[in-house]
């Protein structure tokens, strides 16, 4: 596990009489349903739109065009979920989750929309962190350990695939709905992705005694150009060329990640992302899932301030289809709870990013950012 400086955020936030908060379903008035083609009474994929866009058109119509190239390339189903202002809390979102599968046919969940009411997963220092845990889950707040505190990290199997889809908050609304338009737009036009290129993966030798030979098995899939330490001339080389997934690992917080023992040397910015030609991209440290914020602790998530954080990234991109950002290399269980060692190897198997996270056991400190029907073209 990787450790900033800073103190470290607490997996814990307060929820209080959280057991006697109803979990119903939301009746057809208050959140109205549109399906889309072919049929939606099973879906595969659910999207969640949050208040502040559940009445516009334009993202409407940009979303149902994203769902109908996702079932003309995977044959899935799928759901638009439009969140009003009464509904809008996780317990309530959580609830509308389980109640779309019935038939236990749902794979993933895009949640669209800053101002979704999500879990945290902690804050400190300004920074924030959400939890994905409480509709990542089947079973509701059996599925992950409650106390008076809140939720707790601890290892879970994941039910389902929750991709976040956040504009930064401090954009005007048009600014936020340009940016929707423009991620869907990217989602629905670049849908295949040969698995031709390298994977590049950059390395600080401060954390990788255990991480490293994890990111090394990767080759077994593509080839792999691993750099330890890299130097300002390795890393600007890089974004002349394409690969298949880029990933750094180092000491970090929402803005990047030093990827070198040298911390002036290796630092990873996430205007960098602009440069790069990837379809996928992984930064593997504490923080990274997160953004900052006005607020320090106060165990509510607070709204991001900038845009120097990972996910807000999506939107600057024009490659990057989906992110995977947290502890991607955690590997202190005694069974496997990474992103790499059970998500990874089954993506680059051809399985999309939603079913190869199906499953799998994780702490809940991986964040999925983008199109959860991420594959590549085997």
């Amino acid at each position: 596990m990787t450790h900033n400086p800073s103190r470290t955020i607490l997996c814990v936030f307060c929820l209080l009489f959280i057991s006697q908060l109803p979990f119903i379903s939301t009746p057809p008035q208050q959140a109205m349903l549109f399906q889309t083609y072919p049929s939606a009474d099973n879906p595969d994929l659910l999207v969640i739109l949050s208040p502040q866009y559940n009445q516009d058109q334009d993202i409407i119509t940009a979303i149902h065009a994203y769902l109908n190239a996702v079932h003309n390339d995977l044959g899935w189903d799928a759901q638009l979920l439009q969140i009003q202002n009464k509904n809008n809390t996780y317990q309530q979102i959580d609830a509308q989750i389980e109640s779309s599968n019935t038939n236990h046919t749902l794979k993933a969940c895009l949640m669209v929309g800053e101002d979704l009411d999500t879990a945290l997963a902690g804050d400190s220092d300004h920074l924030e962190q959400p939890s994905i845990l409480p509709w990542a889950t089947l079973g509701g707040p059996s599925a992950y350990d409650i106390t008076d505190q809140g939720i707790i990290a601890k290892p879970s199997m994941i039910s389902l695939c929750i991709s976040l889809l956040y504009p930064p908050s401090q954009f005007s609304y048009e600014q936020k709905k340009d940016a929707l338009l423009l991620a869907f737009e990217k989602f629905t036009t670049q849908r295949h992705h040969p698995l031709q290129q390298s994977i590049q993966v950059f390395e600080s030798s401060n954390l990788n005694i255990h991480s490293k030979a994890l990111y090394q098995d990767l080759a077994d899939y593509t080839s792999l150009e691993y750099t330890e330490d890299a130097t300002p001339q390795e890393l600007t080389n890089s974004f002349t060329h394409t690969y298949t997934a880029f990933f750094v690992h180092g000491h970090s917080n929402p803005s990047g990640t030093d990827i070198s023992a040298d911390p002036h040397t290796g630092w990873f910015p996430t205007e960098t992302l602009t440069t790069l030609t990837t379809p996928f991209f992984g930064a593997d440290g504490c923080y990274v899932a997160g953004w900052w914020s006005l607020q320090k602790d106060n165990n509510h998530l607070d709204k991001s301030t900038g845009t120097s954080w990972y996910g807000a990234s999506i939107f600057t991109s024009q490659t990057i289809q989906a992110m995977a950002l947290g502890l991607l290399s955690q590997n202190g269980c005694s069974t496997p709870v990474s992103f790499l060692e059970n998500a990874m190897p089954e993506l680059l198997s051809g399985k999309t990013l939603a079913e190869s996270l199906l499953g799998d056991t994780t702490l809940g400190d991986t964040i999925i950012i983008g199109d959860p029907s991420f594959h590549y073209t085997l």
